[in-house]
């Protein structure tokens, strides 16, 4: 796991040695973040095959797995998803001022987020 609350967290985790596809990934990420001027407002998230749910509370304070709203397991509620090339794009805005947590999910089989994303981005 990588939790990169700020954008020179991120900065920094592409000087580290990193998957082809997630630097990429992360890269294009960190354009958008400063184009759209929000580089104060985002959150990355990298969840990486064996991350465990509690490790993505503790980062983030919610699970991907329970709807933020009404607390329903197995409920999705990001924003938007989108599959690239080995990974899902989980976006949770919060608020209107921006703010937003970009989940970057490993598309691993076994990956029990993985799993969700497949299942519930698919449409």
């Amino acid at each position: 796991m990588h939790n990169l609350p700020m954008i020179e967290s991120i900065r920094a985790v592409l000087d580290q040695p990193l998957g082809e596809e997630l630097r990429v990934l992360l890269q294009d990420r960190l354009a958008d973040t400063i184009r759209c001027g929000l580089q104060d407002l985002t959150h990355i998230l990298v969840v990486e095959a064996g991350d465990t749910e509690q490790q993505i509370i503790e980062a983030v304070g919610f699970s991907p797995f329970v709807s933020r709203i009404d607390g329903v397991r197995n409920s999705v509620d990001w924003d938007w998803i989108e599959r690239h090339d080995g990974w899902w794009e989980l976006l949770y805005c919060v608020g209107d001022s921006g703010f937003a947590f970009v989940l970057l999910v490993e598309d691993a089989d076994g990956s029990p987020f993985a799993q969700l994303c497949r299942r519930e981005g698919a449409g």
